[in-house]
């Protein structure tokens, strides 16, 4: 590895700090997180006694010191709500795995580390900082930019091969044979895997696509949004993954959904896919042969054996992590499917996150990870279905944005029933989603008040008006002995 590693993940920590005391606490956040993962490298140190410091650490570490040292934080006025259970339950799953699979304290802290670093804290900096219109517009612009930037970084690999790791930190993430294909190079950069690039840049693309033709948004940094749309488009088309094709198509596709309708029936029912798909595989209503059929249908030979052995990897350790289906087997490969008569593994590798999840964390995991991720673009998309005034009604600009950041989350945990990519930039997403949706649905229950309120003033000064009318009228009248009768 080339001296920049050290350079880049330690100096990430300070110069988010700067960030936060330069920059609005959500830009400082978006940038540090998009920026952070698109450029810093995919590795890290692992020292005895000390927790691994890798790239997702760099990015949380400093938001947590950033927002604490800023003051941003307590600013914030942030409050816990039950939307955010899930995700603590998730950070802490691997507690009860390890107690119930005798590994120990120290392991099941050890998960909680790693699952605050890559999930947590990410989804607590969008929860936190993402509250208003400005901020989910900044949030779809800063996706915008940055796969600008990839996009040059992209097409430079697929000429050149995916060499741009290699020549700035001196070491490639993957394996080098995966990212030919179609008789060309897929790029990688600087993330994990072209597969992970692909989604990125597909979910670029298409929020691009989005502000492009809804007019949003017409220009970016100066550049006109169309030409800037068709750019990131074309560069997700050439990173030649198929998961990155379907979501292009199924992000883009949308908008014109949506543009028709103004409803989310659609977005919805693609949210219902996901737990849909992982409860008939773990039941077997779906076999892997009709699954592989319908695929057969729609891609060429090399995907449909790519499925297929995705779907294998499905079957076998799903009938393993059946056997201790709660909390899961824990890490260590205790739940890798084996050939009883020879112990030798069945398999070498696998690849679905859901599975994994499944495997390692059994249903308390599984449940715990998808219903925090996908709680965020649940209640924007019931929300935005009805008409909520002002510039959050159906159809309105920053409706229009939550539902297309919505759709992009769906879209990346679709993409996780066949890939473990995970990007903690989906993951902030998401509880931005979250914490957007809770300070509209507080700024609707203070208008009501308000009109509530005003109503009760109106009625009093009516009713003051009255008694004040009537006392004036008897005190015309003529006065007699004894008073007035």
């Amino acid at each position: 590895m080339t001296p920049l590693v050290p350079i880049m993940l330690f100096g990430w920590v300070p110069f988010t700090i700067i960030l936060f005391f330069t920059l609005k606490p959500h830009r400082a956040a978006m940038i540090s997180v998009i920026g952070g993962w698109l450029l810093l490298p995919h590795t890290g140190y692992n020292w005895q006694g000390i927790p691994p410091f890798d790239k997702s650490a760099a990015i949380s570490i400093g938001l947590v010191l950033g927002g604490w040292l800023s003051g941003q934080r307590f600013r914030a006025d942030f409050k816990w709500k039950l939307y955010d259970l899930p995700m603590v339950l998730w950070c802490f799953s691997s507690i009860p795995t390890s107690l119930t699979n005798q590994l120990g304290w120290y392991d099941g802290v050890s998960g909680v580390y790693s699952a605050l670093m890559t999930w947590g804290i990410p989804y607590l900096a969008g929860r936190i900082y993402f509250k208003d219109d400005e901020a989910l517009r900044d949030l779809c612009l800063g996706i915008v930019i940055g796969g600008m930037v990839y996009a040059l970084l992209c097409l430079y690999e697929i000429r050149m091969s995916p060499r741009l790791n290699v020549k700035f930190y001196g070491f490639f993430p993957h394996e080098w044979r995966q990212h030919y294909r179609y008789g060309g190079w897929r790029p990688i950069v600087f993330m994990q895997h072209g597969l992970m690039v692909a989604v990125w840049m597909a979910a670029a693309a298409t929020t691009a696509f989005w502000l492009w033709r809804s007019r949003a948004v017409e220009r970016i940094k100066g550049i006109p949004m169309g030409p800037v749309a068709v750019i990131l488009i074309i560069t997700a088309l050439l990173c030649k993954t198929a998961s990155g094709w379907v979501v292009l198509a199924l992000g883009c596709g949308g908008y014109f959904v949506y543009r028709r309708s103004r409803r989310n029936l659609l977005f919805i029912l693609l949210l219902l896919l996901v737990p849909i798909y992982i409860g008939v595989r773990i039941s077997g209503t779906a076999p892997m042969d009709d699954v592989v059929m319908l695929s057969a249908r729609i891609f060429d030979e090399e995907r449909t054996d790519s499925l297929a052995v995705r779907l294998l990897q499905e079957d076998l350790f799903a009938a393993r992590a059946l056997e201790s289906p709660l909390f899961g087997w824990g890490g260590y490969s205790r739940g890798w499917p084996v050939d009883p008569d020879t112990g030798k593994q069945l398999i070498r590798m696998v690849d679905s996150l859901w599975i994994i999840t499944f495997s390692s964390k059994g249903f308390w995991g599984i449940v715990t990870l998808f219903l925090y991720m996908l709680i965020g673009p649940w209640v924007v998309l019931r929300s935005t279905t009805r008409d909520r005034g002002g510039s959050k009604e159906v159809g309105g600009e920053t409706a229009m944005m939550a539902v297309m950041l919505s759709l992009i989350v769906i879209l990346f945990m679709i993409d996780t029933l066949f890939n473990a990519m995970v990007n903690p930039v989906y993951v902030m997403i998401s509880g931005a989603l979250a914490g957007w949706h809770l300070a509209s649905k507080q700024e609707e229950i203070d208008y009501s008040s308000v009109r509530s309120l005003d109503r009760g003033k109106i009625s009093s000064l009516v009713k003051n008006g009255t008694r004040l009318k009537e006392q004036q009228s008897l005190a015309c009248l003529p006065k007699r002995a004894g008073g007035v009768k």
